[in-house]
């Protein structure tokens, strides 16, 4: 009787029952190229001679690597690439440089009346600010401005702060203005995520809403 071994695509008929094998399977070919056998039987089977030549052939191809390194260039660019530095997010504490509520109105503060108004400075923007409301019910209306530009900030979110905790957060609308309603006084604070920067500016106290 029979059986196939099948190896890839090419059968080896084998001899089974204590019939003698006809052919080599691969096992024994790959034995015989490695030096770890020595089967008579080549010597008298021209198959199995074509298909030991054939086998190693097969594996002198496989030993030989077919890549090639890349140029010194592109590997140069490669680099940069990997090494390029990611932008960083820093945060930045914005220092208030005017209050209506501790200082006269001066040229460029937005709004007026018995609203408090705030401007907060951070780098290239002014944040400004009007409170306005009960200390139970305050009403928070700003607008952000670059100063080395005439384009309105409109790309980030505003976050407000309270006691600690974020309270309400909106989106800049097309003019860089934002706004917050039904807020009860206490320690209020901006948080502004800009692209690559977060602005943070306190708006004081509990005790400046209740002027």
């Amino acid at each position: 009787m029979l059986a196939d071994v099948f190896f890839g695509s090419l059968p080896v008929p084998l001899h089974v029952e204590g019939i003698k094998r006809m052919h080599l399977n691969s096992e024994e070919m790959i034995e015989l190229i490695q030096n770890r056998s020595d089967n008579s039987h080549l010597e008298e089977c021209p198959v199995c001679r074509q298909q030991l030549e054939e086998w190693k052939q097969l594996l002198s191809t496989l030993s030989h690597s077919q890549l090639h390194d890349a140029p010194p260039a592109v590997l140069a660019r490669a680099y940069g690439i990997m090494e390029s530095p990611r932008p960083k997010f820093t945060e930045v504490l914005a220092s208030m440089i005017f209050d209506s509520f501790t200082q006269p109105a001066f040229a460029g503060a937005r709004g007026a009346g018995t609203a408090r108004q705030v401007v907060l400075r951070a780098t290239e923007f002014d944040i400004h600010v009007k409170i306005s409301g009960s200390p139970e019910d305050l009403m928070i209306n700003g607008q952000i401005l670059s100063r080395g530009t005439k384009e309105f900030v409109n790309t980030a979110t505003v976050h407000l702060v309270r006691n600690g905790a974020r309270s309400q957060s909106v989106s800049l609308n097309g003019f860089g203005e934002f706004e917050f309603t039904n807020t009860p006084s206490g320690l209020l604070r901006l948080q502004i995520d800009l692209p690559n920067i977060t602005v943070v500016g306190d708006l004081g106290s509990e005790e400046l809403f209740k002027r």
